[in-house]
């Protein structure tokens, strides 16, 4: 459902059920690509659930294009900007969204990140936070967010706190991230774990496919971050399994633009590039195990969209991952970044039956959790339960 600004949705069937809320996202240019969907998937549910206003917190176009060439830099052969990280794009979007705010249309407005303190009661959609970036800063930065360094993880930590400690609410994606933000200093009673809807949907009746079924065994990768995502772990690991295996084995990535890593694909890869939501649910069903061990992860949707379709996964032991793969029934988890200890588990997890049983059992489960219909009520409970 795409909204214009200031266009309010009015609910099931046309009713005005229930408190107004607001919605503000700093959109990119396509709404339904912003953080991988969320933002657009969650404010459609929303809608559907009862009256809605879409309020403008993005900027125009030509000051994004400026804010971004300004803080561009060159890093590792590429050019990265953190503009939306930068303290003018902060101001200059908490200044126009409390503009929109504060015309006293909503009852509540919910926000996707920390976008400003806001004039009404808000509540605030968020899938890590700065504390937790800060856990991870070497010399070197934090995955994922190259660019950015320890003064600035601080500066942007500490306004990060200013507007978590001035929300009515606050809706992490785990309850991995709502007891790391009760760390941060947060009071728990304001905390309501939200878990996210698929963005590769699949249909309640789909059936879970044939794994393991002819001579190869086919791994799946999927991450547009092959740094972040740990991507050298799975290929060293792979060529290890490679050498061992033969054409036994097959790995598919895909998302990054190019091969991220010096020479040709490695013989036993399918390379795919960036690829569809269609074609990651056609990859889902057609492979025998997913493997991102991530260095860094928010939430871990494509975690739960593989399990979704009984695709077993292997996570890393950190952040959300093992709230979503549970060891022996969704998968395995790797300590470290051991490619050795990679391969192993991978082997181990391709021999098990009874795993795969247990994945194919939880499908009807998962599915039935993983709902934006299901976010869309909890976060309405939410604001009722902190505005009343």
């Amino acid at each position: 459902m795409s909204l214009e600004q200031g266009e309010v949705a009015p609910g099931p069937g046309g009713n005005t059920p229930g408190k107004v809320i607001g919605f503000a996202c700093a959109w990119d240019a396509d709404q339904a690509e912003t953080w991988s969907g969320t933002p657009f998937r969650l404010r459609a549910a929303l809608a559907d659930s009862g009256p809605l206003i879409n309020l403008g917190a993005g900027l125009p176009r030509p000051v994004q294009l400026g804010l971004k060439a300004a803080s561009a830099r060159w890093i590792d052969g590429r050019w990265v900007s953190m503009w939306k990280h930068g303290p003018v794009a902060r101001r200059l979007t908490e200044r126009r969204l409390v503009g929109q705010a504060g015309r006293g249309r909503c009852g509540a407005v919910v926000t996707i990140q920390d976008l400003g303190v806001l004039p009404v009661p808000y509540l605030v959609v968020q899938d890590l936070s700065y504390d937790v970036l800060l856990d991870h800063c070497d010399r070197t930065g934090v995955p994922h967010f190259p660019s950015l360094r320890r003064e600035a993880l601080e500066r942007m930590r500490d306004r990060q706190l200013r507007v978590y400690h001035g929300a009515a609410a606050l809706l992490p994606m785990s309850r991995w991230l709502a007891e790391r933000l009760v760390l941060s200093g947060i009071d728990r009673s304001k905390i309501f774990a939200v878990h996210p809807g698929l963005n590769v949907p699949v249909a309640v009746d789909h059936p879970v496919p044939a794994r393991r079924t002819g001579d190869a065994r086919r791994l799946l990768f999927i991450g547009r971050d092959p740094q972040t995502k740990a991507l050298d772990v799975v290929v060293e690991a792979f060529a290890r399994l490679r050498r061992d295996l033969g054409p036994r084995i097959r790995l598919t990535v895909g998302g990054p633009p190019r091969w991220p890593f010096p020479g040709p694909v490695p013989p036993g890869v399918d390379f795919l590039g960036p690829v569809g939501r269609d074609r990651v649910a056609r990859l889902m069903d057609t492979h025998d195990l997913f493997v991102m061990p991530s260095r860094l992860e928010g939430f871990g949707i494509a975690f739960v969209e593989a399990l979704s379709r009984g695709l077993p996964c292997i996570g890393r032991n950190a952040f959300a991952m093992p709230e979503i793969i549970r060891p022996g029934i969704g998968g395995a988890l790797l300590e470290g970044e051991d490619a050795g200890q990679l391969a192993d588990v991978i082997v181990t997890t391709l021999q098990d039956d009874e795993l795969y049983r247990r994945c194919a059992a939880e499908v009807a489960q998962i599915r039935r959790h993983y709902t934006w219909t299901r976010a869309a009520h909890q976060v309405r409970a939410a604001v009722s339960a902190v505005t009343g």
